[in-house]
């Protein structure tokens, strides 16, 4: 039986959240950020951190392995421009990223929840190619089609796949594991302009109802034991 989820700070975002991302987004620099910090920490770190805490629950009944503290999810505002062409000091969007501690960040399955000026984005996925959890993914959809195509059913979330174009697929494969097949890495994800949805705490419901769609999909992907060579 599912556990009452525990009710939560977070009361949604706000008008100034947004605003803040467009006006961080027009004024990059210490002395804006520094001058408005009160303004950050209020209308953008307390209203994520209240969320990351709000879903608390589902992430722990999706996989209770995930991190879930807030402090430990919630993005930093600065970006890391060692390396980067674009030496923008400060994002102007914000992040929640549910993942496995002590794992790869970037080729690790996880949960996340993102908020801009444009809106918010939520799903699953990694960021970079993992080629030994795709070598198992088609060892088993090869093994059993049929209860992978179950499994990847994604509902209405949107893939965006990082595919092998031009993989050879086996006949047995169904139509709709194709893309599935040839994936190098992927995430799946649904976008929300709905400003009205994002200033309320019915977004929590939202998100949550929406992680739990594609639990399937992440814990038979995760439940994967990679392979180094197909």
């Amino acid at each position: 039986m599912r556990r009452q989820r525990k009710s939560s700070m977070f009361e949604g975002f706000s008008e100034d959240t947004f605003s803040f991302f467009m006006a961080i987004g027009f004024n990059n620099n210490r002395e804006f950020f520094h001058d408005n910090h009160d303004w950050y920490m209020n209308a953008v770190r307390k209203p994520l951190y209240d969320l990351a805490e709000a879903l608390n629950e589902t992430v722990e009944e999706i996989d209770p392995l995930l991190e879930r503290r807030p402090n430990k999810v919630v993005s930093r505002i600065n970006r890391d421009i060692r390396f980067s062409n674009d030496k923008s000091l400060y994002r102007d969007y914000m992040f929640l990223a549910f993942r496995r501690p002590g794992e790869e960040r970037k080729t690790t399955m996880g949960l996340y929840f993102d908020i801009s000026p444009s809106g918010a984005s939520y799903g699953a996925g990694f960021y970079s190619p993992n080629k030994p959890l795709m070598n198992a993914l088609r060892t088993q959809i090869r093994l059993d089609p049929e209860h992978a195509e179950r499994a990847l059913d994604i509902a209405d979330f949107t893939m965006h796949p990082d595919t092998i174009k031009k993989m050879k697929v086996p006949e047995e494969v169904p139509q709709s594991l194709h893309e599935w097949y040839r994936l190098r890495g992927f995430y799946v994800e649904k976008s929300t302009d709905d400003f009205d949805l994002l200033m309320s705490p019915k977004i929590v419901d939202v998100v949550c109802r929406d992680f739990r769609r594609i639990a399937p999909m992440y814990s038979f992907i995760q439940e994967l034991i990679p392979e180094e060579d197909e």
